[in-house]
């Protein structure tokens, strides 16, 4: 192997996962290799080895006689995701609330403003651009709550987990029925939990929560934010199947 070549198979997994996260990829896609080096322009060798490293990390599935696919969607796996991260997420706070210093105080709430003023996704007018920055922004948030954990691996499987969850969620979009590919209100109208998850109400609660250093409080609005999440998508789901 060249000395190009670790990098050329890093930068074949970057661009497939990314692709594949942001659902530029379907669930259940066939990644043929010949298909692949001529969409990303990369050899057989490195593709093949970003899919393993993809394998690993549950995005492709190796089948066998038939080769790689795209890891499926579905609302039952959305629900483990989302349930099992709460532990997670709960731990990860806890230990924000007993070490966060100023700085982490100060990023919470530059990051809740500035997701405070982005267009929310419940809104009529909300573009593709617009709701991608929404998510960036509400990611952001998210993160400076629990940036001052003790936990680095509890937190790698946390990200992962988001990283899975978020992919479930962009599916979810992109199968309502009747949807326009850049109206992402028409889930929100579908859903009142949706609705209130797309507010910033649940999100202040949250910053204040953590700024008085009330863990009672912040595990208490976690299983609020996780039981509307999932009956919000619960209500998608639902829909789905009428």
């Amino acid at each position: 192997m060249s000395r190009e070549e670790p990098s050329k198979v890093n930068l074949a997994y970057l661009a497939l996962k990314n692709d594949i996260l942001m659902l530029k990829i379907a669930p259940n896609f066939p990644l043929k290799i010949k298909l692949l080096q001529e969409t990303y322009g990369f050899g057989a060798t490195p593709l093949r080895e970003a899919l393993s490293r993809l394998e690993g990390e549950h995005l492709v599935q190796l089948v066998p006689n038939k080769g790689y696919f795209t890891a499926p969607a579905s609302y039952e796996e959305f629900v483990e995701l989302y349930t099992n991260r709460k532990q997670f997420r709960k731990h990860l706070l806890e230990e924000s609330i007993l070490y966060g210093d100023a700085d982490w105080e100060e990023n919470i709430v530059a990051t809740h403003y500035r997701l405070s003023r982005k267009v929310s996704p419940a809104n009529e007018i909300c573009t593709p651009e617009e709701y991608n920055s929404w998510v960036q922004a509400h990611d952001a948030f998210d993160q400076a709550l629990i940036s001052a954990h003790r936990s680095p691996w509890m937190h790698r499987f946390n990200v992962q987990l988001t990283q899975h969850i978020r992919r479930q969620g962009r599916a979810f979009l992109m199968i309502m029925p009747e949807t326009a590919p850049q109206d992402f209100s028409v889930a929100a109208t579908q859903s009142p939990a949706l609705r209130y998850l797309y507010a910033i109400e649940i999100y202040t609660e949250l910053k204040d929560a953590a700024l008085s250093r009330n863990s009672k409080e912040i595990k208490s609005l976690t299983d609020k934010y996780t039981s509307l999440t999932l009956h919000a998508y619960k209500e998608i789901n639902d829909k789905l199947q009428i």
